[in-house]
């Protein structure tokens, strides 16, 4: 009788357990992506798509992938003197712009590769930010509005930047949530894919070889966030916002003026 009650008892608490497990992956930020309806999820391609529930919203999906063409020679130690060459190539604007208001980013600093190290994120953001609003004279005031656990994108009143998963042959995808009527952005996440090697040199002009470096890779990622599209023709080669990353490079790290053009053009109106 006791051995029945006890394999009884363990069967119940098996169940319990499975319950408790399918509800917490339901809650999980991007499970199905709730956000976008059910059933529904946003593709994971290049694209403008439509968000099942919210008729005032379109949602801006960018995949930034690797450099098709042969990377630098690789090197066997930290290259430096890796300047940003000009380009007056003008990057074209999105449909959308960020708003006046403070727009508060959070970080998943857990998420970081130890190659990257999770500490040196907030620095990390705070450089590629700064790129940005300081060509544009602050007129967008960008805060970091602490930590978070959530790794994967959704429509949550949150913009999240963390590594995860994206698709294979993405570094990163920037998710771009606006109202359609006004051109003002709703939310932004930016997932970094955690299957690539990833390093940071703390130097502009440094990058180690064989790896993707974050600053570099996120500073493109975050020139989503204020309005610029990605180019893919030879004259943008040297753009902050060129389609492609490659390893051991440095150079988004800093804008070209063809950036900064391009970013000028939409706040200085």
């Amino acid at each position: 009788m006791t051995q029945k009650f006890f394999v009884i008892l363990t069967i119940l608490i098996i169940i319990l357990g499975i319950s408790a497990s399918l509800a917490l992956a339901k809650n999980e930020k991007g499970a199905g992506d709730p956000s976008m309806g059910s059933g529904q999820v946003i593709p994971e391609e290049d694209g403008t798509y439509d968000v099942p529930g919210h008729p005032e919203l379109k949602v801006r999906v960018f995949v930034y992938r690797v450099k098709p063409s042969p990377s630098p020679t690789p090197i066997s130690s930290i290259a430096c003197g890796l300047e940003d060459p000009t380009s007056d190539a003008v990057v074209d604007p999105t449909p959308w712009r960020l708003p006046n208001t403070t727009t508060f980013y959070y970080l998943n600093s857990g998420s970081v590769p130890s190659s990257v190290g999770g500490a040196n994120l907030q620095t990390i953001a705070s450089n590629a930010f700064a790129q940005w609003t300081n060509v544009i004279s602050n007129k967008v005031i960008i805060r970091n509005g602490g930590s978070t656990l959530i790794n994967r994108k959704a429509l949550d009143g949150k913009n999240i930047i963390s590594w995860g998963r994206t698709p294979g042959s993405a570094l990163a995808v920037t998710y771009t949530w606006y109202y359609s009527s006004s051109g003002m952005v709703a939310e932004v996440d930016t997932i970094m894919n955690n299957k690539f090697f990833w390093t940071w040199s703390g130097l502009s002009t440094c990058a180690y070889p064989n790896s993707y470096d974050a600053q570099s890779i996120l500073t493109h990622e975050l020139g989503h966030w204020f309005g610029l599209d990605d180019e893919y023709t030879s004259e943008y080669t040297n753009n902050t916002m060129y389609g492609y990353g490659y390893k051991g490079d440095a150079k988004c790290d800093t804008l070209t003026d063809g950036d900064i053009i391009g970013i000028r053009a939409i706040y200085n109106r």
